[in-house]
């Protein structure tokens, strides 16, 4: 686990990994450019649901470039397929209990285990992590910044319906996107963050006004776009409001294939162009610094 030397470490700067629709090489490809190419590390990762299995593994300490292998290969694919999903899919239809999901997050829970053991969330050296997952047990959405990693990136990457929803400490959890897509609202309380960052993911035919027939993927990924563009408002709307500032990146880039050749390339590139085309503007956000008065807390 290695995470390049040519980067410098900046303690106030935290980067937002946001949900997307399967967007894991484009958030792995505008990591590995900033730290690369701009020469930055975020010293706090805020992420959710695939921003948080790219997001985690980074923090763990694993390189963008490492990343991108791991999910180029097609043990990543088999982690998320299972034999029972069929099965699971009649329970659903049928609406009964405990069947919610296709997928039982097991198998991905264990690949991820290769790579991070029984890491926890807490132990993160290369930045300070903190994922976005939907409570369902108490009925809200909530910041995880301790437990087990390989547990809380599954929990926060289950889009109900898809995923079977996670049991971690007795709560029930689901896609971090479903209630905080662009998880950086607790970074404006922190007084040791004066930038934020924001990695979006857009698929560039949500960006026509033509966004093909009305399919279930369609319909389901016009939904997905509806509620992040929309909770990513409400949380710019939160920065302004306390005078915070947020710099947000977009990626626009063609739908993830799973079986399409060169696809994780093509990804991965495009998040490293998002990098490459708004360096300037990275590099002013990372070297502007606070007064000091506004990193005390108010009592």
């Amino acid at each position: 686990m290695t995470i390049t030397e040519s980067s410098t470490r900046v303690p106030h700067l935290a980067l937002t990994l946001a949900a997307s629709e399967l967007g894991f090489h484009v958030h792995a490809g505008f990591l590995d450019a900033l730290t690369k190419e701009a020469g930055i590390r975020p010293a706090h990762i805020g992420a959710a649901s695939s921003g948080s299995y790219v997001g985690g593994l980074y923090a763990a300490g694993y390189d963008a470039q490492d990343i991108h292998r791991m999910l180029s290969r097609k043990e990543m694919l088999k982690s998320v397929i299972e034999w029972k999903g069929p099965l699971r899919g009649i329970g659903m239809l049928m609406n009964m209990r405990g069947f919610t999901g296709l997928v039982s997050g097991r198998k991905l829970a264990a690949h991820l285990r290769k790579y991070l053991g029984d890491h926890q969330i807490e132990d993160c050296e290369a930045a300070e992590l903190s994922l976005s997952v939907t409570n369902l047990s108490k009925g809200r959405p909530e910041i995880i910044k301790k437990g087990p990693l390989a547990d809380f990136i599954v929990a926060s990457c289950s889009v109900p319906g898809l995923f079977k929803c996670q049991t971690i400490g007795g709560d029930a959890y689901c896609d971090g996107a479903v209630s905080d897509s662009s998880p950086f609202h607790h970074f404006l309380e922190d007084p040791r963050v004066s930038q934020i960052m924001v990695h979006v993911v857009r698929h560039a035919e949500r960006e026509t006004h033509h966004p093909g027939p009305l399919t279930i993927a369609n319909v389901f990924g016009q939904s997905h776009q509806i509620i992040t563009d929309r909770l990513l408002d409400i949380s710019l709307e939160c920065g302004q409001l306390k005078g915070r500032k947020v710099l947000v990146l977009t990626s626009v880039v063609p739908r993830y294939r799973w079986a399409k050749k060169g696809t994780p390339s093509i990804l991965f590139e495009a998040g490293r162009q998002t990098v490459l085309k708004n360096i300037e503007q990275i590099h002013q956000a990372a070297c502007r610094v606070k007064k000091t008065a506004d990193f005390i807390p108010s009592l």
